[in-house]
């Protein structure tokens, strides 16, 4: 069976040697459980059956969609499929844009001051301007663990599988350029609010995950 990253967060990933590009859905297999990121139709239908294995008959809780991109909810219908009661949280605009695609779901529109307290997750949801026309998209700060689900913020190119970093969190926040963050003030806010917590664990969208080593 495949074997947790960090407490018991498991990585699903494929290396795009084209593009020098990885793209890595997780599976939090807490209680509730979440997978962040749906990954593509073809990720997904990979994925599908080590979640399964993991989850060993328990249900999958939450699907956590960043934005309304391939990667991050192109296999969503495989996994509502299997786990039709799975909610998904998303933002406000991909909760709009999702029953628009007819996917039928149970939708937590999430923004800023979300927080889902269950079982054994705190999870808070942070806003950041990625969406159509720089609308509100969302990351994940899983709270008692410290895992941050950071998408597409703290990005780099390689072959991320299997792979885990140390380094310092603020740094790598605080390096966020204006390409993924084309506004200043956005970018400027943005900075301001993942300076406000302190991840033990980034778990990334793409490139490599790492361990927070400010606080090891």
């Amino acid at each position: 069976m495949k074997r947790p990253i960090f407490g018991k967060l498991y990585q699903f990933s494929q290396y795009i040697p084209r593009m020098d590009f990885t793209i890595h859905q997780y599976l939090l297999a807490t209680e509730p459980s979440i997978l962040f990121a749906t990954g593509t139709v073809q990720q997904a239908e990979r994925s599908l059956p080590e979640i399964e294995e993991i989850l060993g008959g328990r249900p999958l809780d939450y699907i956590f969609v960043s934005h309304m991109e391939s990667d991050e909810y192109g296999g969503i219908r495989i996994f509502l499929e299997r786990y039709p009661d799975a909610k998904v949280i998303c933002s406000r605009l991909a909760s709009r844009e999702l029953p628009g695609l007819g996917v039928e779901c149970d939708c937590v529109a999430a923004d800023g001051d979300t927080v889902i307290e269950e079982g054994d997750i705190s999870l808070k949801t942070i806003t950041y301007p990625c969406e159509v026309h720089l609308q509100d998209g969302i990351i994940a700060y899983e709270q008692n663990s410290g895992i941050l689900y950071s998408s597409d913020l703290m990005q780099s190119p390689g072959d991320g599988r299997d792979t885990v970093e140390e380094c310092g969190y603020l740094p790598r926040a605080e390096s966020i350029s204006p390409v993924r963050i084309p506004n200043e003030k956005g970018l400027e806010d943005t900075k301001r609010k993942l300076a406000s917590i302190s991840p033990r664990f980034v778990a990334v969208g793409h490139g490599f995950c790492f361990v927070n080593a400010d606080i090891m």
